[in-house]
């Protein structure tokens, strides 16, 4: 058995590290904390200056102006002076919310977070569906300890919220109540939505790495106690094993799997990838040969063991059965990245490169992240004469090489789980 985290021994202390994710990428000073929190006012103060109508309200033109010299004390970063303007418009108009909200953000550009968390409740008083004001005095009442009431106002907020910047910074800190929380489905139900509004976002994504995660291991806990020596259990032990890098463990897994169910492709196939993973030798490229072959004959659609025949066909040197078996894959899914890789790699061990050139540029459009298949191509761009072309593949190539080989390094940092 492996060893199941438990997210309930994680600590209980709040990270507040997503607070100063506006500014994420250039927080290199100690001026972040305000640099943040000023990205806050200016989400209010983009409705402040249209806030009142100067026909309506009493002495509307003082107002303004002291609306004027808050904005400009906010750009100076001089919170205090900003503070005294805003004081100056509730002594006019006591009733002003945004001027109000706003006194509560300088605040937390202070981080007098028990000030800004009383000015922003007053301000909730005059306005309660005011959504963003919400979302401020949940974050308010994290800093202060006061979960529950941060819990309530954050989830009421959240799906309600416009402004891109507050909306994901609301949306990260109700993902880690939840998470810290223990409850897990109430995280990756909000997740969720933040991955379709923000799908290249940095911190988002690596809270979707950390939940799912966790959850595949409470699954896997689930698993064990309903169905000790179930074909699924079996295989989710194989699959955390393959990513261990204990091969021969998740192979031993595999097998057992099976004894439960023969008549399972993908679970061939993933033997097969085993196999394969551990030895390239003929009795392993054997056994691995008859996984793929099994799991061909269960689904003769599967394009990836047509794929994996043709590689074991290319370690042997059999050039023509390897063209075979991925010549089919392609003809079973025309978007397979292997089979192009494959018979591009034939195709130019014939000399037949501007042949080679399309399958290479196919598979380049459909995963441009491969750095296979980038190193491939900007060599055969070079092998053409098609310098500007190849120089363009092998800088996309290096720069995807550098990328792996300090992920390599990270991981090999980490140790492995028990």
């Amino acid at each position: 058995m492996i060893v199941i985290p438990d997210p309930n021994r994680r600590s209980k202390e709040l990270r507040n590290s997503h607070y100063f994710i506006l500014i994420a990428e250039n927080r290199v000073h100690d001026m972040s904390r305000l640099s943040v929190s000023v990205g806050y006012v200016g989400i209010l103060l983009l409705m402040t200056s249209l806030a009142f109508d100067q026909a309506t309200v009493p002495h509307a033109a003082e107002v303004k102006m002291y609306l004027e010299q808050a904005q400009q004390a906010l750009k100076e970063k001089r919170p205090d002076a900003a503070a005294q303007a805003y004081r100056a418009i509730l002594k006019i108009d006591p009733a002003n919310v945004e001027a109000r909200a706003n006194l509560g953000v300088v605040a937390m550009v202070r981080g007098d977070w028990a000030e800004a968390a009383a000015e922003l409740q007053k301000a909730l008083k005059l306005q309660p569906s005011h959504w963003k004001v919400q979302a401020l005095l949940g974050i308010c009442d994290l800093h202060l300890g006061r979960l529950p009431e941060a819990t309530k106002l954050l989830s009421s907020s959240f799906p309600r919220l416009k402004d891109p910047k507050l909306r994901l910074e609301a949306g990260l800190q109700l993902v880690e109540i939840w998470y810290q929380g223990g409850e897990l489905e109430k995280a990756s139900t909000v997740l969720s939505k933040l991955q379709q509004l923000y799908p290249a976002n940095a911190p988002v994504l690596y809270a979707a790495y950390r939940l799912h995660s966790d959850l595949a291991f409470q699954a896997i806990d689930s698993l064990a106690l309903a169905a000790p020596d179930s074909l699924q259990l079996h295989r989710a032990l194989a699959e955390h094993m393959v990513n261990e890098g204990h091969v021969q463990e998740a192979i031993a897994e595999y097998r057992k799997a099976l004894e439960n169910s023969s008549g399972l492709a993908e679970v061939h196939y993933e033997l097969g990838e085993a196999l394969l993973a551990d030895s390239h030798l003929e009795a392993s490229l054997a056994e691995a040969q008859k996984e793929f072959e099994r799991a061909l004959a269960l689904n003769p659609s599967d394009a990836r063991s047509d794929c994996k025949l043709g590689k074991i066909e290319l370690w042997r040197s059999s050039s023509k059965t390897a063209f075979d078996h991925y010549a089919r894959a392609l003809v079973l899914n025309p978007e397979i990245v292997c089979a192009k890789l494959g018979l591009a790699g034939l195709l130019i061990d014939e000399g037949k490169g501007q042949e080679a050139l399309g399958y290479l540029q196919s598979a380049a459009y459909s995963e441009p992240s491969n750095a296979e298949v980038r190193h491939r191509l900007g060599v055969l761009y070079r092998s053409l004469g098609q310098n500007e072309e190849a120089d363009r593949e092998l800088s996309a190539f290096q720069e995807l090489e550098k990328v792996q080989s300090q992920l390599q390094k990270a991981l090999q940092q980490v140790p492995p789980s028990k």
